[in-house]
């Protein structure tokens, strides 16, 4: 069946997304936005405690200057963060490295140095909640050699080696404890979304999601002018199935159906279980005709023994936009006429809606 329309590979997703809204709809949208006021956080968090510093009692007030105009630059950060609502990708993954410079220059000017270098954390735990693994990791690793160089340059030698590892070792295992949680997450997230959506014992969408990518398709073939087929299917005398061979037959039969469907249809369809025995295929960029002769390989297919299987005979009612359908009801009710036209005609056929006479 794949030789006979072309393969039209599903839309691939922007590649910046947070790991929690990469599940939902407009991901990608809260993902920008999540990042962004995290990041004014971030830089928001040192502007006050900068300011913290230089209100608390200090006998040495040497590098208060240097500390306001830090704090003074990390405020200004913040707000333009929290304001800039259209900010480029370039600019929302620069933040953690940013906040990581900023940390740097706190170890520079602070004096005395005490739980500065701590700081580094700030910025790695953003970047372990919001950006992929081998980003983290490069994160990481410039977080590592900024307080690495910061150190040797501006922190005594007998504190050097033990404050390097202190750091390692508490951004080190924050991160990672982070980066492994969010994946957790993310799995559970994504396994729930699944659950939600596709039918367990066939693996197809279920009516309610495969309805939503109709109404998405067809809206989609309307403003590029593309073709659209909807394609119903029932098995012939499932009843009559159950009734001989039990019900652990009838759901073999199903998930026979699933797999076959699955291993033919290219990454652009969409499969889904409408009910009972009935399934739904959905077939973007392809015509009538196409359709049509996709459903008869597909009967075909489904004819043919298969070892431990009963042969199943099923009926196809196929409908496109061309043929009038003007809302997804529509294309349902068309495919659904051809259908149980195929189902009087003797089953075991394919119907085109437009073959029919028109409706009453």
């Amino acid at each position: 069946m794949r030789a006979d329309h072309a393969d039209v590979g599903s839309s691939v997703p922007e590649p910046f997304t947070d790991p929690l809204s990469a599940v939902l709809p407009d991901g990608a949208t809260r993902a920008r936005t999540r990042l962004r006021i995290a990041g004014a956080l971030l830089f928001g968090s040192g502007a006050l405690t900068l300011w913290s510093v230089l209100f608390a009692p200090d006998p040495d007030t040497a590098d208060h200057p240097a500390l306001a105009v830090c704090a003074a630059v990390y405020a200004v950060v913040a707000l333009a963060l929290l304001l800039w609502r259209g900010a480029p990708r370039a600019v929302l993954h620069a933040i953690c490295p940013a906040g990581t410079l900023a940390a740097t220059a706190a170890v520079a000017l602070a004096e005395p140095i005490g739980l500065t270098p701590c700081f580094y954390l700030w910025p790695m735990i953003v970047a372990a909640y919001f950006l992929d693994r081998r980003e983290v990791a490069a994160n990481l690793a410039f977080a590592f050699a900024a307080c690495a160089i910061s150190l040797t340059l501006w922190v005594e030698p007998g504190l050097r080696l033990a404050m390097f590892v202190a750091v390692v070792a508490i951004v080190g295992v924050a991160t990672a404890v982070i980066v492994v949680l969010r994946e957790q997450v993310l799995a559970l997230v994504l396994r729930l979304r699944t659950l939600a959506s596709h039918d367990s014992l066939t693996g197809a969408l279920n009516r309610g999601a495969f309805e939503q990518r109709l109404e998405s398709e067809l809206a989609r073939a309307r403003r590029s002018s593309t073709a659209l087929s909807l394609v119903i299917f029932d098995v012939d005398h499932f009843k009559r199935l159950n009734d001989s061979y039990g019900h652990a037959a009838g759901d073999a039969a199903l998930r026979s159906i699933g797999d076959i469907v699955a291993s033919t249809m290219r990454r652009s369809d969409v499969f889904g279980r409408l009910g009972g025995e009935e399934f739904g295929l959905l077939l973007p960029d392809t015509g009538m005709a196409g359709a049509a002769t996709v459903a008869d390989k597909l009967r075909r297919r489904l004819a043919a023994p298969i070892a431990g299987q009963r042969p199943l005979t099923v009926s196809f009612g196929v409908a496109d936009v061309a043929d009038g359908a003007l809302s997804a009801r529509a294309m349902f009710d068309d495919a659904d006429r051809a259908l149980y036209a195929a189902k009087r005609a003797g089953r075991d056929r394919v119907m085109r809606s437009d073959q029919l006479p028109a409706a009453a």
